[in-house]
């Protein structure tokens, strides 16, 4: 019996060693407003059929998902869990049947509370925190404005600056139109996060895939019409179907029968009233087709040794800042370089910037083939929003798909304000801790009615902004502008030329101030874009809303263009090679770990018997003595 209990619990030790090395490499932390208004604004509850796909979509034991409700006092729905079957089949059960019926949304407290809490256990060291907040409303936690403003400027600095420090990606998401934008902005700009306005409820499934392909990358298959080819390099593929209610979505096979979508041996199946899930481990090689789907919210997403493997891009690009790609194909981890393959392959860039629930195409290259990589280099995006950057790969015998999603936004901000009398004060502060303010400099540029202009340098203040004060004479007509020479963290330089800003001094009083670069005929003082005498504006405080850059202007946004560069880089082959190769080391350290484990583990349990052995022998001597 004692030699059992030994096994026992030395088997424990060992199997708990080896679930030590399964760690995640992803926490995903889900905060989601509870006030009464959510009952409007989500009727369907498709924020909980949302949390659930993250889950499903996950790999068990791969990330970890939690899930907190914020109203009139913070409070943990789901706690972070392992995502495991089981955690699975928990997370539904809870969203499925949590209150939204708070009066108040306290965004500062469920924060706060977040920084404090701990990681779950079973996190990878280095891991990505990828956190979402979802909701429709503004911070109301009293009566009193004032209260609520101090709450929110609280979230806006100190806040802020915890999450930037922790490395935490902040993902936010408007419900409706009356939510903070401005805050929910800065939090997701700031932290290198993504913010998106839902048109409809159900684009909070498409919103929830984006964040989980930004936050883990996976292989994917083009749908060409309704069909793809799955070739004998693909040891799983999974079908991720968005829908409305009622849609039983269809899978073809290559024999030409339908796919049944019930659960058995080789075949998953997770499904939920808007979306399908299906995974297909050993797929039979040839066409496969989907049918009764929306091909535009359908993705096939493939394990395979064969991979497309694309240059990470920065989650946050400044407006007009060149976005380089590089994209290799790989073969059991090394590099693919016979020519024939490579010459025979095709790869091509896909730019869309995404609004509301819409994608709009911006621009579409063929990459340059340089050496064993594929090369794009692109220029001029100076639309703000999110953006998606498809790389579509076609051989012979195979295709691939890698989708990236960016956010692209002004280096700066340019504020005005009036300060009274004749002084005018403009500020440009940064929008992200990207742009290296202490490196990079500001030059304010005054156009004024006869056409003369004045170029004035802007003093760096220590808080991390430029600020000038200007006089302005009675009866001026003064256009206002700022250029930054910039230099990003990494060293990257850029320039950027911010909105125009309008203003006239009527006679000795009246100061109107307008955004545009407007005539005196289109400058009138009653246009909900002046500011009036009086109105005092902090340019420290006003937020990175880049939506009002054209009002009352009719400035063209520059076409992005491609840019060719034949010049040999081995970026992404050398990274990917490496990551392998540390992978490959790491992996054959653990087995060897492991196994040296399991050889001592065998040894003290021999030592532990043949111990035993004796000792049983001689009191079994002496009880026949006895």
């Amino acid at each position: 019996m004692k030699q059992l209990k030994i096994g026992v619990v030395l088997c424990f030790v060992f199997v708990s060693l080896w679930s030590s090395f399964s760690q995640a490499d992803t926490q995903f932390r889900i905060i989601v407003d509870a006030s009464g208004s959510m009952q409007t604004s989500d009727p369907n509850k498709i924020t909980a059929e949302a949390l659930r796909l993250i889950s499903d979509l996950a790999p068990e034991n791969k990330a970890t998902i939690g899930v907190w409700l914020f109203g009139e006092k913070p409070r943990v729905l789901f706690p972070e869990s392992l995502i495991t079957s089981s955690s699975k089949a928990k997370l539904a059960n809870y969203v499925s049947n949590y209150n939204t019926e708070d009066l108040k949304t306290d965004l500062e407290s469920i924060l706060t509370m977040l920084l404090k809490t701990p990681d779950t256990a079973g996190l990878a060291p280095g891991f990505n925190r990828e956190w979402i907040l979802v909701t429709d409303g503004m911070v109301d936690i009293s009566l009193d404005e004032q209260v609520n403003e101090a709450s929110r400027q609280r979230i806006w600095g100190a806040i802020t600056q915890q999450l930037e420090e922790k490395g935490i990606h902040l993902h936010t998401i408007s419900l409706t139109g009356y939510t903070d934008k401005a805050l929910l902005d800065h939090l997701s700009y700031r932290t290198n996060a993504t913010h998106t306005e839902v048109a409809v409820p159900e684009d909070l499934l498409d919103t929830f895939d984006r964040i989980y392909s930004q936050a883990s990358p996976a292989e994917e298959l083009p749908l060409i019409d309704n069909g793809f080819d799955v070739d004998s390099n693909i040891d799983e593929v999974t079908f991720e179907m968005l829908h409305a209610t009622g849609v039983v979505p269809k899978i073809i096979q290559p024999n030409g029968e339908s796919l049944p979508l019930v659960e058995r041996p080789g075949v998953h199946v997770s499904d939920a009233p808007h979306y399908t899930l299906v995974t297909v481990t050993q797929p039979e090689a040839g066409h496969w087709r989907v049918e009764n789907v929306n091909l535009k919210r359908t993705q096939v997403r493939v394990l395979s040794s064969l991979v497309a493997k694309a240059t990470k891009i920065a989650p946050l690009s400044f407006t007009k800042e060149a976005i380089d790609s590089n994209v290799a194909l790989f073969q059991d981890g090394i590099p693919v370089s016979e020519p024939d393959v490579l010459g025979s392959t095709t790869v091509t860039q896909k730019l869309s910037r995404i609004a509301g629930g819409s994608k709009t195409p911006v621009l579409t290259v063929a990459m340059n083939q340089v050496g064993t990589e594929y090369k794009s280099r692109i220029e001029g995006v100076s639309n703000p929003g999110l953006y998606e950057l498809s790389s579509t790969i076609h051989g012979d015998t195979f295709s691939r798909k890698v989708r990236q999603y960016f956010t692209v936004q002004p280096a700066v901000h340019f504020g005005v304000k009036n300060n009274g009398a004749n002084l005018i004060t403009f500020s440009v502060s940064p929008t992200n801790a990207k742009l290296n303010a202490s490196l990079s400099s500001v030059t304010l540029k005054l156009t004024y009615s006869d056409g003369s202009q004045k170029l004035e340098s802007m003093p760096f203040i220590s808080q991390g902004y430029w600020e000038k004060i200007v006089p302005i004479s009675p009866n001026a007509f003064v256009k206002a502008s700022a250029e930054l020479v910039g230099v990003t963290q990494s060293g990257e330089k850029l320039k950027y030329s911010t909105p125009t800003w309008t203003i006239e001094r009527q006679d000795n009083d009246q100061i109107n101030i307008q955004i545009g670069n407007l005539t005196r005929a289109q400058d009138e003082p009653n246009s909900d874009e002046t500011l009036p005498q009086n109105q005092v504006v902090n340019g420290l405080v006003v937020p990175p809303n880049v939506d009002v850059v054209n009002v009352g202007t009719t400035q063209v946004q520059d076409e992005p263009v491609a840019q060719t560069d034949d010049k040999p880089n081995k970026g992404i082959v050398e990274k990917v090679t490496k990551e392998v190769t540390t992978m490959t080391q790491a992996s054959w350290f653990i087995y060897a770990v492991i196994g040296f484990v399991a050889f001592i583990l065998i040894l003290l349990v021999f030592i532990f018997s043949r111990r035993s052995a004796p000792r049983s022998r001689y009191q079994d001597e002496e009880s026949d003595d006895v």
